[in-house]
């Protein structure tokens, strides 16, 4: 029953992953017709792939009983998810429906056959932490994949708003008359502006484009937080004197940014500002980003409003021009499937925030060194409302070498888990309290989106599994945790490539990339999947962090200076590489092909980082950012490199400790008997047997073998061509 059941998801996922993904018309329609009209073609398509999955089972000379029962689940699935998905075209909601029905019986599936393995004590522990692992996997998976789907899927976005017409922006001049007729001012706007050992010349083009701004009422704050080098400084507070902008140095100053946000709050801003805004000292903002956003905080419960963070000169290399893509994901689709439950996250730079709000929780946390996403989660649950807006208002600039990349998505994941940490109990579903006041939705973006920087240390154990039953596959020994069956090798890579296809498709559709810098930009999140790892793990014990600050770049551009600055990665790809090798030794086997093919992915991810590394130092760069480049790589260099290496060392020890100690388990274990049930898995004869009777066994009409659904027995059997290799499941899509 299970293997029909596993059978029809087979293809009933692929079929539903791929009608999301064609082209087609969206209808941004709302009202009772469309909602019904949605129901009836959602309907229609679980009965196409229903009837899908059935045909295949029917092909395969599956018995009466389970071609019906595979149909009539699939069916049944997609058509009890229509009141969740109701929101969502039909194909969005077909793509969810299928793929989560076979993560469901993949799981029932492996659990059940892990049990039936009879493998011994030590394997059988094994195999229920892969599935454990495999159930975690999967629950990521579904909330990327509910991402997914809501950002192609939604027909009728209530909250999010398009970029504006500038046709339809009212000039400033005609905004002034207004003010002038009616004494109705527009609220005053105090921007802050912090900076660190930044380069003067960076920093006063900030300051320039702010004070063309197209609003009437600015304030611009500069706080210089903690700069050593007074040539840097000296020159930002001249020219802020002769334009009278407020500028302030701080000297040993505590709490970082927060801190010097928390002192422009107090000590600096004019007391008739209403609205706060951070702009990073490298954006050049447009002149109408106040003119666009401000008018949002007409409605009394918004509590702050969060624009794109967006970059300038990345079209120069194909490195930065995938690094820039990696970066627009999350403001094209994370952002607005959030923002339309209200859990958008408030984002540091380019963000305007209500002051009354921002006084009430007693301003920022020092303690948090991802203060912007904690304010936005404590102004949600004290009852404020945010903001998505779709358009950019200004320009950045990115990480300009792979090491400030790693030590930017570092400090995001160990904030990231310091919020999980402090937050968690208002992340867990419940109701509405007086002291909180998040939603189901409020919650659910948050706890998904603490939880998924788990998906990299996720991966790495999978990675553990993987290199484990690669070692003891080419020393001859046994099936480690889970005996091979078609049913297990035809879902592993289904599971596997539905989930890459789906985040290198998304990221395609929702950023607007080639398929090419798609890829390469999938490939730069895994890149960085061991400092990401060994953040999430550090985080969970340590209560405080060194603020690694972001180095933008490096002269050194030689293999050698990429190697050694990725070193932790580059020994984890050639382990990786020496297990692809070691799976090929047994090409003829079901397991070998399957397990180099499952450490592909990760491996090539690991081997991204010091090519990543390389392409970074070497692209070529304007005038103005080469000439960064001394400022910027001083900043905390050694505190970043000295943790980077220690966590790169403990990583590496501590994968090559559970491997070995995976393997010794491993070498304890006989291989199994392919040719007879596994109740008795040391009884009768170990070369394969012929065929007793025709009743008994799976049809061969194929040159490959079919499964025992052909049977009216419901047991699996081993009487499949499996191989005595151990075999591992990594996540369906712990690469998203």
């Amino acid at each position: 029953m299970l293997e029909a059941l596993v059978i029809a998801g087979l293809i009933a996922a692929p079929l539903g992953s791929g009608a999301l993904f064609l082209p087609g018309r969206r209808h941004y329609r709302a009202g009772t017709l469309a909602a019904i009209w949605r129901i009836v073609v959602g309907v229609f398509g679980s009965a196409v792939l229903g009837a899908a999955g059935a045909g295949v089972l029917d092909l395969l000379h599956a018995t009466e009983g389970n071609v019906v029962l595979g149909g009539a689940a699939v069916t049944a699935v997609g058509i009890l998810w229509l009141p969740v998905t109701r929101n969502w075209s039909p194909r969005a909601q077909l793509c969810w429906a299928s793929c989560t029905y076979l993560f469901v019986v993949y799981l029932v599936y492996a659990i059940e056959w892990t049990f039936a393995s009879d493998l011994g004590p030590a394997s059988t522990i094994g195999g229920v932490l892969l599935w454990c692992l495999e159930v975690i996997a999967a629950a990521m998976s579904c909330a990327y994949l509910w991402e997914l789907c809501d950002a192609l899927g939604t027909e009728h976005w209530r909250r999010r708003r398009p970029p504006l017409d500038p046709r339809h922006r009212v000039p400033t001049e005609v905004l002034r008359k207004v003010d002038a007729a009616t004494d109705n001012r527009p609220p005053l706007v105090s921007l802050h502006v912090p900076a660190h050992n930044e380069p003067p010349a960076m920093v006063i083009e900030t300051l320039r484009a702010l004070l063309r701004l197209d609003y009437p009422r600015v304030q611009i704050v500069v706080i210089d937080d903690n700069t050593d080098d007074e040539s840097l400084w000296r020159p930002v507070e001249s020219w802020c004197r002769r334009h009278n902008v407020t500028f302030k140095h701080l000297e040993n100053w505590p709490g970082y940014k927060s801190g010097a946000l928390n002192y422009a709050l107090q000590h600096l801003t004019d007391p008739d500002a209403e609205i706060i805004g951070v702009v990073d000292s490298d954006y050049q903002v447009e002149p109408q980003w106040l003119r666009d956003c401000v008018p949002l905080f007409a409605d009394p419960w918004i509590g702050f409003v969060q624009a794109p963070q967006d970059y300038r000169d990345w079209q120069s290399a194909r490195y930065y021009r995938r690094l820039y893509y990696s970066y627009k994901y999350f403001f094209a689709v994370s952002q607005p499937s959030r923002n339309e439950r209200d859990g958008a996250i408030f984002a540091g730079t380019m963000g305007l925030i209500r002051r009354v709000a921002l006084d009430e929780l007693g301003g920022w946390d020092e303690w948090c060194i991802t203060e912007d996403a904690e304010i936005s989660l404590r102004l949600l649950r004290a009852g404020w409302s945010g903001m998505h807006v779709d358009e950019s208002g200004g320009y950045g600039i990115m990480p300009l070498t792979f090491e400030a990349l790693k030590g930017q998505r570092y400090r995001w994941c160990f904030g990231g888990i310091q919020i999980l940490r402090m937050h968690w109990k208002d992340m867990l579903p419940g109701g509405e309290t007086t002291k909180n006041h998040l939603s189901e939705g409020q919650r659910w973006a948050y706890l998904s989106g603490a939880l998924q920087w788990y998906g990299d240390l996720l991966g790495l154990l999978f990675f553990i599994f993987l290199l484990a039953g690669a070692v003891n596959l080419a020393t001859g020994g046994g099936q480690l945790f889970r005996k091979l069956t078609i049913f297990l090798v035809a879902a592993v890579p289904v599971l596997l490539l539905l989930g890459l296809v789906r985040a290198v498709a998304l990221l395609r559709r929702g950023t607007g990339a080639t398929w090419r810098d798609a890829m390469g930009a999938f490939f730069i999140w895994q890149s960085t999947s061991l400092v990401v790892a060994r953040a999430s793990v550090v985080a969970l014990f340590a209560k405080q962090a060194a603020f690694l600050r972001t180095p933008k770049t490096s002269e050194r551009t030689s293999w050698f200076h990429a190697l050694r600055a990725n070193w932790a990665e580059t020994i984890l790809a050639l382990c990786g590489v020496a297990g692809i090798a070691g799976g090929l030794t047994k090409w003829s086997t079901l397991g070998g092909p399957l397990l180099a093919g499952l450490l592909f992915v990760p491996t090539l991810g690991l081997a991204a980082a010091p090519f990543n590394s390389w392409a970074a130092r070497r692209a070529a760069l304007p005038a103005y950012l080469r000439q960064r480049r001394e400022t910027e790589y001083r900043r905390d260099r050694r505190s970043f490199a000295a943790g980077v290496s220690t966590g790169g060392a403990i990583a590496v020890g501590l994968i090559a400790a559970v491997a070995i100690a995976l393997l010794l388990t491993g070498r304890l274990i006989h291989p199994p008997s392919l040719t007879q049930p596994i109740q008795p898995p040391a009884t009768t004869a170990t070369t394969p047997a012929p065929t007793a009777t025709p009743t008994q066994t799976p049809t061969t009409s194929t040159p490959t073998p079919t499964p025992t659904t052909s049977t009216p027995t419901p047991t699996p059997t081993t009487s499949t061509p499996t191989p005595t290799a151990p075999t591992t499941t990594p996540p369906p899509t712990t690469c998203l």
